[in-house]
């Protein structure tokens, strides 16, 4: 049967994974979830498919009937309602996902994981949100965002890219393209070019240092 409608995480969604989608005809929806919330917290409602000019590619969604969202004083997203399970509520009865992310209009937008900021310049970097930057760049296979100590930042973004077989790309065109795309705090320092796959774990995800 044909594929009708691609799921995405609420992380960022890469515009070129978001741009082949749309030209093979698969309507794309951002969709935010874990476990303890029965794998799903927000979705974009049916016949907001992400297309040009509409929601960010980052908006994962307005919450589904009954539960309720709302942010931490550090932006971490707290989440409430009859799918969450009761043993993973805090005292206040809100679950503590320790993901960040901002509310606009209702709609949710998913910055990344609290443990895995960046603090640089004092300022917060969610290295997800960088590796979607990266990721869109048509000659990057894959990228992983960390924090390096730094004697005059506190931290430095960098990055290691995997370019795709038989595509060039220099480091500087990497941060140039991420320049076009993100602040300039969150561009990475320094991108070193990788001829090997990123680690993962067994998920799929990224094991990141430390």
């Amino acid at each position: 049967p044909r594929l009708r409608c691609a799921l995405v995480g609420g992380m960022a969604l890469p515009s070129e994974l978001s741009r082949r989608a749309r030209a093979a005809g698969v309507p794309v929806r951002h969709t935010y979830g874990l476990t303890e919330a029965c794998s799903q917290v927000t979705t974009q409602p049916v016949g907001k498919d992400l297309v040009p000019g509409a929601h960010s590619t980052e908006d994962a969604g307005v919450p589904l009937f009954c539960t309720q969202v709302k942010l931490a004083d550090d932006g971490e997203i707290l989440v409430r309602g009859p799918t969450v399970a009761p043993g993973s509520v805090a005292a206040d009865g809100w679950l503590q996902t320790g993901d960040r992310g901002e509310l606009q209009d209702g709609r949710l937008r998913v910055s990344g994981r609290k443990s895995n900021a960046i603090v640089t310049g004092g300022e917060n970097v969610a290295p997800e949100e960088v590796e979607a930057v990266l990721a869109g760049h048509p000659a990057v296979a894959e990228a992983l965002v960390t924090g390096r100590s730094d004697p005059e930042w506190g931290e430095a973004v960098v990055a290691v890219v995997v370019l795709r077989d038989g595509r060039r790309a220099s480091a500087s065109e990497l941060r140039q393209h991420c320049g076009q795309h993100l602040a300039t705090y969150k561009v990475p320092k320094q991108i070193s070019l990788s001829a090997q796959p990123l680690p993962r774990n067994r998920t799929g995800k990224l094991v990141r240092p430390g």
